[in-house]
């Protein structure tokens, strides 16, 4: 009798020292994740001050707000994640107040034209990345957001290869906004985003650049064995190990007051373009732009930058944290 007593003591304290082992390691993990969480607060501050100093991106901003505003009085829910949908109509609605800007620079002729498509294009990539900054603000996810690669990973991020003459060659990241967790973990994940007004003219190094991507990433059986196959004849490689997912949003605004009042999504250039990419993007939400069925409202793209950390901490055997959310910027 006693014996068994003596057994079952000794199973309560291995149970209980099992117990205390486990929160000590959960304790660790949440210090860890919340110094990860204020590191990607700090490094988000810093872009969006970056951002606000921007004199030609500052009209879209001041307008961004008054639609999140608008929003909000209309009864939106999630007023964050809706405004991703109404981009295009920001961008566009500013137009005029850049061109004035532009005129009051002193530029005429073909240096007003150029910095008038300068600003097109570095105005849509600044808005969607403020708008993804405001959203990231009322989460606890500790993405780091910047406009390139982390600094620390440019080179590794960079695809290597080799042409047809043996000769080398290396093709950087087309990267317009990019989302990382700042972690010691090899196979924390990293998104790209490629931010273009159109498709048309300017898609193509991204498509390149995704192809690219898409031969180092493939999980075929057949490239050991298949010498003649294009990942061997151009031994593409990425020196990394982080999973990259690489999308692209466009503001759909190609020849929107001519010819295309649709947009530009069903253009046979554009499709050649974009069909390697499996998350696509569009900022406009009126009822003439004709959409694919393969593209999404820019607003989803909350859902998928979720869902790939939710899976990277499952991967890791962590559960999710819940932290206070910070306030997203007013005007």
């Amino acid at each position: 009798m006693q014996g068994k007593v003596a057994a079952s003591l000794v199973r309560e304290q291995r149970r209980s020292y099992r117990c205390k082992l486990h929160l000590q390691v959960a304790e660790i993990v949440v210090k860890s994740m919340e110094k990860q969480l204020e590191h990607s607060r700090k490094i988000i501050e810093r872009r969006e001050k970056a951002l606000l100093k921007r004199d030609r991106l500052r009209p879209c901003i001041d307008l961004y707000h008054e639609t999140c505003s608008r929003l909000q009085a209309a009864g939106s829910q999630n007023v964050h994640v809706e405004v991703l949908g109404h981009l295009t109509d920001i961008l566009r609605n500013t137009y005029q107040i850049v061109l004035g800007q532009i005129a009051d620079s002193g530029k005429v002729g073909i240096n007003a034209t150029n910095a008038v498509k300068r600003s097109a294009g570095t105005n849509f990539q600044g808005l969607c990345e403020y708008a993804l900054i405001q959203w990231l603000k009322t989460t606890n996810l500790p993405y780091c957001i910047g406009p390139n690669a982390p600094r620390s990973l440019r080179d590794e991020l960079t695809i290597y290869g080799e042409d047809a003459d043996g000769g080398s060659f290396s093709v950087e990241p087309d990267i317009d906004i990019s989302l990382w967790v700042e972690d010691d973990v090899p196979q924390s994940p990293i998104i790209f985003v490629s931010a273009k007004t159109s498709l048309v003219d300017r898609a193509g190094q991204a498509a390149r650049w995704k192809m690219y991507l898409d031969m180092h990433q493939t999980t075929c059986t057949h490239v050991s064995s298949v010498l003649d196959c294009p990942i061997n004849r151009t031994k593409v490689k990425v020196n990394t190990t982080h999973p990259i997912v690489h999308s692209i949003v466009t503001a759909n605004i190609y020849k929107i007051d001519t010819t295309h009042p649709q947009g530009e999504l069903g253009n046979g250039q554009c499709r050649n373009n974009t069909y390697m990419f499996r998350y696509k993007y569009t900022t406009r939400n009126d009822a003439t732009e004709f959409k694919p069925e393969s593209w999404r409202s820019f607003s989803e793209i909350t859902q998928l930058i979720r869902e790939i950390y939710q899976n990277y901490q499952a991967s890791l055997g962590v559960q999710p944290l819940s932290s206070p959310r910070l306030v997203p910027t007013g005007a």
